[in-house]
């Protein structure tokens, strides 16, 4: 890659005496350099120009790092590219998204990214202009028009029609905006648009999911008073079978009773088809889910690749569906039956819109007289309710269709009750002591013991830490392979194979062993 350096001054072109050009020798002017870029796919040439050096060896040192950029792949071509031009170039460029990821980015980009960013070009842009952006997103849907308002506020605001109710913005939707400008940004890099992607190091909210509570007593108290009510709340067992009592006699009682049995999402409960149920062998396959964009709805594929999943139905689900499917052909037999393929479907047949479950559950569980949730709390519920009834957390995440055993134990294993006040007393009974005070009594009591002396095991402990062992335990397998590992280093192994123990050698064979 080839370049030169040359000065420019007032002098003009100089040349010697057999037409040479030279440089002026005179302390005036600056100097610049130039050098080669590879040429375009057409093969047109390309050339680098940069000046203001004071003198010939800054300009040098100059024209060396800009080879050495060029050649290393750190060259980034200049552009007049705006934010928001490249931004709208990236979400027409995303073809493999599905239909409401698509969805959610073009409302970060269309409500906040390109108001309070798109009038920057993509080369200006730096992490202080996505910090005053995040700064004023809280404002927005808090605060009215005024002279006073930020001009980023502004911007975004004018985006909107006139008497349109605008919804606040909280910190876990300010988390995803920035996780589609983060993307963006990040491919802007790999096409070298820009040298380095300026919303990395910017701090924003965590966006933390919500602590699923539970509908105590005490917390249905105080939201008769206030009418607050937390973000995510569950029902308890009492509260679930009561409900499900309520609308037994309910046309669409076998789907909230399969979402409150088994944790189905809404989508993937009136999304279920004929052919993925197979009530023979008590088993539910999730292939597809309903999504509904707007209004408008269409057929996409689970949430996630862990969301296809195959779920085990309990006799009494498999009884409420096949009373259900009797139903269902009883229907089919009136004129005008339309047949969807859908397990869960309107009277005559037609596929059952997302927004109408939601606004049919919420009028039931009203006129139950219980205490407000979300459908989506539903399957929160029946998520507790596995974990109260002994099930580990594992078996728990595949049946909610999760990724990895985080997410349950952050969002969906809210501590019920029972279950923490079994805790509280395994914990209790596991403490050796000669004496323990009770409720109302200043005489000690021994603690029980069994026939060799020890404190005798609490039956509710098993269902108290439970969940806490699959989350927090030291992996067994390890620990079996390091105990066998030990025993064969003090024995000593057979000559010329270290590693004969198969249980060594598989940490399945030592883990059955």
């Amino acid at each position: 890659m080839k370049g030169h350096t040359y000065k420019r001054c007032p002098c003009g072109v100089l040349k010697d005496a057999k037409g040479k050009r030279i440089n002026c020798q005179k302390r005036h002017g600056t100097w610049y350099f130039a050098h080669e870029l590879p040429p375009l796919p057409d093969g047109k040439r390309r050339q680098i120009f940069k000046g203001g050096f004071a003198t010939e060896r800054e300009a040098r040192e100059a024209l060396g790092q800009a080879i050495a950029r060029a050649s290393g792949g750190g060259y980034v071509e200049p552009t007049k590219l705006t934010v928001g031009d490249y931004l709208q170039r990236w979400l027409d460029g995303k073809g493999k998204l599905r239909a409401s990821t698509r969805r959610s980015y073009a409302a970060h980009v269309d409500l906040y990214l390109s108001p309070g960013l798109g009038y920057l070009r993509l080369a200006d842009l730096r992490d202080v202009h996505v910090e005053r952006l995040y700064a004023v997103l809280p404002l927005v849907g808090r605060t009215s028009t005024d002279d006073e308002m930020p001009e980023e506020l502004r911007r975004i605001l004018s985006v909107r029609k006139a008497g349109q109710h605008i919804r606040p913005v909280g910190d876990a939707t300010i988390h995803r905006i920035h996780a589609t400008l983060m993307s963006a940004l990040n491919n802007a890099v790999k096409r070298k648009l820009i040298p380095a992607n300026p919303a990395s190091f910017v701090e924003v909210p965590t966006g933390r999911r919500p602590k699923a509570v539970v509908w105590t007593p005490a917390r249905i108290e105080a939201w008769k008073r206030t009418g607050v009510r937390p973000a995510v709340a569950v029902w308890t067992a009492e509260d679930a079978g009561a409900f499900l009592d309520s609308i037994s006699e309910h046309r669409l009682y076998p789907l909230f009773h399969l979402v409150a049995y088994r944790g189905l999402r809404r989508g993937e409960a009136v999304g279920v088809r004929w052919e993925d149920l197979d009530l023979e062998a008590g088993s539910l396959t999730v292939t597809q889910q309903v999504v509904q964009l707007g209004w408008a709805t269409e057929i996409g594929e689970p949430k996630t690749d862990s969301g296809a999943r195959t779920i085990a139905l309990d006799p009494v689900t498999v009884t409420v569906l096949r009373r259900w499917l009797k139903r269902q052909r009883v229907e089919a037999a009136a004129p005008g039956w339309t047949d969807s393929g859908h397990v869960f479907t309107r009277a005559d047949g037609t596929a059952l819109h997302p927004a109408l479950v939601t606004s049919t559950f919420q009028e039931l569980y009203t006129a139950a007289g219980l205490p407000p949730i979300r459908l989506h709390d539903l399957r929160h519920t029946a998520a507790s309710l596995a974990l109260q009834a002994g099930v580990p957390l594992k078996v728990v995440s595949e049946l909610l269709g999760h990724s990895s055993l985080a997410i349950t134990a952050d969002t969906y294993t809210s501590v019920l009750p029972v279950v923490a006040h079994a805790a509280a007393q395994a914990v209790a009974d596991t403490i050796p002591r000669t004496k323990r005070h009770e409720e109302g009594d200043d005489d000690m009591a021994p603690t029980a013991v069994t026939e060799d002396g020890a404190p005798a095991a609490p039956d509710a402990a098993p269902l108290a830490v439970r969940w806490h062992e699959d989350v927090n335990r030291t992996s067994e397998v390890d620990k079996c392979v390091a105990d066998d590992a030990k025993a064969q280093v003090n024995d000593g192994g057979p000559r010329g194979d270290r590693t004969l123990n198969p249980r060594i050698k598989s940490p399945l064979l030592c883990r059955l062993s």
